[in-house]
């Protein structure tokens, strides 16, 4: 049966994506891309391979132009980092809630063990998922449409900075119900933020690159230190939705708050002998 559902992954010679198909039968294809030096290493580990060198956007934003009359073919792509460690049954439900909700922009919520960049992002157990605006460029699950018009913005920022707070802009969201983070499938962040991706990229210039997209976008003012860009969280689902944008900024400084503390009193993940 055709799968509804496609990862496109950059990978190296550490990644964890092999747990990504263990413990459930999988609801979704695969396409690795190798940035390592072995030939063919994961060939007969995926439905789709490519092998090249450089970074993670730049790369996919390639891929999906190559290869877009397949891509195109499914209902939602994931972009996951390769040191993610989740198995087929979450990530399973993660496209099931991605498409049962219709979103058009998500992604999986962080284990509290996780190594992270922003405290909101990790999971809130109560919550199936949260209506935000803001999703992490670590892990992004778009919609076939969504995709369709976020594509071109993968090429214009080699490091990837800055497009976790252009997309949100880019996506029409007039009732804020078409953004999220799902709670209820929950991926460990594995490995401190930013390590390996700069080592084997050392031309990679975050500040230059979020620079340039400020310039080319700069009718949408994507500085994340801008009021309408600070994290909110309009609703959450079991929850009823949130009254206005003034307390949807309240609640998402509350949860970042919460989050943060939650996550200090939690030990990092420690990969054991096999990761």
């Amino acid at each position: 049966m055709d799968k509804r559902f496609l990862i496109i992954a950059r990978v190296g010679d550490r990644s964890l994506h092999a747990s990504w198909l263990q413990g459930a039968e999988p609801n979704f294809d695969v396409f690795l891309s190798y940035f390592g030096d072995e030939p063919e290493k994961y060939k007969t580990q995926c439905a789709f391979y490519d092998q090249q060198k450089g970074g993670k956007w730049p790369i996919i934003g390639k891929l999906v132009n190559e290869y877009w009359e397949l891509i195109q073919t499914y209902d939602a792509v994931w972009f996951p980092d390769d040191d993610l460690l989740a198995d087929a049954g979450t990530l399973n439900t993660l496209f099931s809630l991605f498409s049962g909700h219709q979103l058009a922009l998500a992604q999986p919520a962080l284990t509290l063990n996780s190594f992270y960049t922003f405290p909101a992002l990790l999971q809130k157990k109560r919550c199936l998922l949260r209506y935000v605006n803001f999703v992490e460029v670590m892990a992004p699950v778009m919609s076939r449409e969504a995709l369709a018009v976020l594509r071109e913005t993968f090429l214009q920022s080699p490091s990837g900075w800055g497009l976790d707070s252009l997309w949100p802009q880019l996506i029409k969201n007039p009732n804020k119900n078409r953004i999220a983070i799902i709670d209820a499938a929950t991926v460990t962040h594995t490995r401190p933020v930013g390590g390996e991706l700069y080592k084997k990229n050392p031309e990679l210039c975050p500040s230059k690159d979020v620079e340039a997209l400020a310039e080319t976008y700069a009718a949408l003012n994507i500085d994340r230190r801008a009021y309408k860009n600070r994290f909110r969280v309009y609703g959450q689902l079991i929850c009823q939705q949130t009254s206005g944008d003034t307390w949807a900024f309240l609640k998402g400084k509350w949860q970042k708050t919460w989050s943060q503390l939650a996550a200090k009193c939690t030990k990092r993940y420690q990969a054991d002998s096999q990761a």
